[in-house]
């Protein structure tokens, strides 16, 4: 039997949790079997519980079944007691990682990287976003079989939002991190969404508020979706940018899941699929954004448009979780 692993802990309306839900939803659409396991809001009750509470959630398991368990799981003791218990009695794990935390947070203490790293190293397998942050990975995890995702899937039913290259560009996400768009100075208008806007956006960059995730692809109406991290537009900089030289950002996912051409830092992981399926731009900085933009000809941009069309449909139906999810049962 296949199973995949459901974290009940109260976290609604973030893009990390839809990454979650969405590849809980395309597993169950392959015959997965939904476990539910609920983590204590204490420190406290998840020392307390997490062993009967593992022990429920997977009695009906049995030798030799799978369970995929998504990583971070909100409380790495209960995960580390849902390992060894699976461990112990020959359950294979496949774990998805949304988010390395020890890649993230360099400077972290390296008593916890290591407490991380060694989590991964007890996966049968493991799924990681892209080659770079598998090469990463290899030289810290050992032997622990890993296989590409490539990008994240987007369940996505909503009608496709207008396209086309007069109009704005587009950007989804938390604006505290995103702070480069207090001095946005291109000719070319910026629709943003998200929590946490600053009060100081120039005339061009038009703020529309709040939406979930499962709201956004209506509004997401524009020429391409920017994807850009930190307070520079010379460089995608801080902690979050250079993160991105290692991990596929979601909000790449629910662009293309629109149909929207996307922009993306030469240097990101995800340049080089946005490059390989022509989807869109890759610039070093903002001023070469212009003179690109100045430069796409209609055919060129009509080509995006139809890749990302296309690229749509295998992200709104899982096609990346369920090619990566059939690799990971075959090595374990």
């Amino acid at each position: 039997m296949k199973y995949v692993l459901e974290v009940l802990n109260g976290q609604k309306n973030t893009a990390g949790q839809k990454a979650k839900e969405d590849i809980v939803s395309i597993l169950d659409s392959l015959n997965f079997k939904k476990i539910k396991i609920k983590i204590g809001d204490s420190k406290l009750q998840k020392l307390l519980f997490a062993h009967k509470n593992v022990r429920s959630s997977l009695k009906n398991l049995k030798s030799n079944d799978i369970i995929v368990i998504q990583y971070p799981m909100y409380s790495r003791y209960t995960l580390k007691v849902v390992l060894e218990e699976c461990k112990r009695r020959n359950i294979k794990t496949i774990g998805i990682l949304h988010d390395v935390e020890s890649l993230r947070w360099t400077d972290a203490d390296e008593k916890v990287k290591n407490q991380e790293l060694n989590l991964f190293k007890k996966f049968n397998s493991l799924i990681v976003h892209n080659s770079i942050m598998h090469g990463w990975l290899s030289k810290r995890v050992g032997d622990t079989p890993m296989i590409d995702l490539d990008i994240f899937d987007y369940i996505n039913d909503k009608n496709f939002p207008e396209i086309n290259r007069e109009k704005n560009l587009v950007f989804a996400g938390n604006l505290e991190k995103s702070t480069f768009l207090e001095k946005w100075n291109s000719n070319k208008k910026v629709t943003v969404y998200g929590i946490k806007p600053s009060p100081k956006y120039p005339d061009n960059v038009a703020y529309k508020g709040v939406k979930t995730p499962d709201e956004l692809p209506e509004y997401l109406s524009g020429s391409f979706g920017l994807v850009w991290d930190g307070d520079s537009l010379s460089t995608n900089n801080g902690i979050f940018g250079e993160y991105t030289k290692y991990n596929n950002p979601h909000k790449v996912s629910l662009y293309l899941s629109c149909g929207l051409p996307v922009i993306v830092w030469k240097e990101a992981a995800v340049a080089k699929f946005v490059q390989e399926n022509k989807l869109g731009l890759t610039v070093s900085n903002m001023d070469e954004l212009k003179t690109k933009l100045q430069k796409l000809s209609e055919q060129e941009y009509e080509t995006f448009l139809k890749n990302s069309k296309q690229m749509s449909m295998k992200i709104r139906n899982g096609y990346f979780t369920e090619k990566a999810i059939d690799k990971a049962i075959n090595i374990v």
